[in-house]
């Protein structure tokens, strides 16, 4: 049994590899076999359709950022502007290193208005986590304040994900780097605090 799981697991990676080397458009059975070292009857063993594999592939990486995001959204021994600085810097940096697998996500969400999809549903609870946090921990600020200037991050965050390079900015936040990715996070912080 952990060989078939071990095999399974392989396969998933290899689609997150391919999905970020070609976009996820351009995936086919044939590229995953080849980056996970196996064949095209062994994907369809473990696997009904490309289509499965591909939303499982999504949806263990989804899962995996939702836990990295909410242990930092969580740990309480972090001040909220932290906590919001470091949760930024993983949504960037994690695109800048996958951006592939970061448009893949969004793609469904924004491109087709599927709000439904694993990937929307995971950043309104990141967005919600956020919000009930920075209302705990502002208590004299209007919740819908602090809920509109999160939205406006979030919102903003996503479009550099899927279009990094749409807005010219100065190198040291351009995504190129995890300094940069730090430089960005660091000043969505700052946006933040302005607000308060």
């Amino acid at each position: 049994m952990p060989e078939k799981s071990a095999t399974r697991r392989l396969i998933l990676e290899a689609v997150v590899t391919c999905i970020d080397k070609y976009g996820i458009d351009k995936v086919t059975t044939r590229k995953i076999a080849v980056e996970a070292g196996t064949n095209i009857a062994s994907i369809n063993y473990y696997f009904r359709s490309k289509d499965e594999l591909v939303a499982q592939a999504l949806s263990m990486t989804i899962n995996h950022m939702l836990e990295d995001v909410f242990l930092a959204i969580d740990d309480l021994q972090k001040p909220f502007e932290v906590a919001l600085t470091d949760v930024i810097f993983y949504l960037l940096d994690g695109s800048r290193r996958f951006p592939g697998v970061s448009r893949a996500h969004l793609y469904k969400a924004v491109m087709q208005r599927d709000y439904d999809s694993i990937s929307a549903q995971a950043m309104a609870r990141v967005f919600d986590r956020l919000a009930q946090r920075a209302i705990r921990e502002y208590p004299a600020k209007p919740p819908g304040e602090l809920r509109l200037v999160i939205a406006h991050i979030l919102s903003s965050i996503m479009f550099s994900l899927m279009a990094p390079d749409f807005f010219p900015v100065s190198r040291e936040y351009r995504l190129t780097s995890s300094k940069n990715a730090r430089n960005l996070a660091d000043s969505y912080t700052s946006v933040f605090r302005a607000t308060l």
